[in-house]
């Protein structure tokens, strides 16, 4: 009995010792971060296109609205260079001032989308007055965008390595061994829609295809992380 008295005592005594022995701090690591930036021409047209119709029944604008909606798919899917699909489709009430429905109005939209510039833009004033032109927008397709990131990667990791290298040359080490690193994107894959004014567009003659420019979107990769100081690899 003693004898285990004893050894419940040593064990206790072990465990303690261990929970209070201090941790080990973490000797000359540092943390950093490099980025790399690119300004990337983009390469897709979106536009955007309306149909709107405004009556006492909703029953008969949707009608109408479906009509046009049919109408303006058909003739937009026989561009085989352009992407055409249906986009928002609501139908909201309409108030006087003294906040009664007096009415309805219903819009549809449709999408057109493509690399190709000038048959976007073609199809756009092809398909007024019937339809009005909401906004446009110009992007990076996917392709693009993984291409620039694969690019920008390198350029980043190169220059994390050689900060690495010269915080520990000026610090007095001869060199670093890598710790935790963090790779994150940044760059707008679809920029702020260049938008229309409704009202103008509604009064004014169907317009013949608009000239388009796109421009470049800034691109960046970023790389973050810890490296521990010391003799290196």
């Amino acid at each position: 009995m003693r004898s285990l008295l004893f050894s419940i005592l040593v064990l206790m005594a072990a465990t303690s010792a261990v929970a209070q022995a201090p941790q080990q701090p973490f000797f000359n690591v540092i943390t950093l971060e490099a980025s790399a930036t690119a300004d990337v021409p983009t390469d897709t047209l979106t536009v955007t296109l309306f149909v709107e119709e405004q009556g006492p029944d909703p029953g008969v604008l949707a009608t109408r609205v479906n009509a046009r909606l049919e109408e303006a798919l058909a003739r937009a899917k026989k561009e085989p260079r352009v992407e055409v699909h249906s986009g928002n489709y609501q139908t909201t009430p309409v108030y006087d001032r003294a906040n009664q429905i007096t009415g309805w109005r219903t819009r549809a939209d449709i999408v057109l989308e493509s690399r190709d510039f000038k048959a976007v833009s073609a199809l756009a004033g092809a398909l007024q007055p019937g339809l009005k032109m909401q906004s446009m927008t110009f992007s990076l397709s996917r392709s693009a965008r993984e291409a620039a990131d694969a690019a920008l990667l390198t350029e980043a990791l190169a220059k994390f390595q050689e900060k690495a290298r010269a915080v520990a040359k000026g610090l007095g080490f001869p060199g670093y061994q890598l710790g935790q690193l963090t790779v994150r994107n940044e760059g707008s894959v679809h920029p702020p829609p260049i938008a229309y004014r409704m009202s103008a567009m509604a009064e004014a003659p169907a317009p013949g295809p608009v000239p388009v420019e796109g421009g470049k979107n800034a691109v960046t990769v970023f790389v973050s992380g810890s490296v521990v100081l010391g003799p290196g690899k």
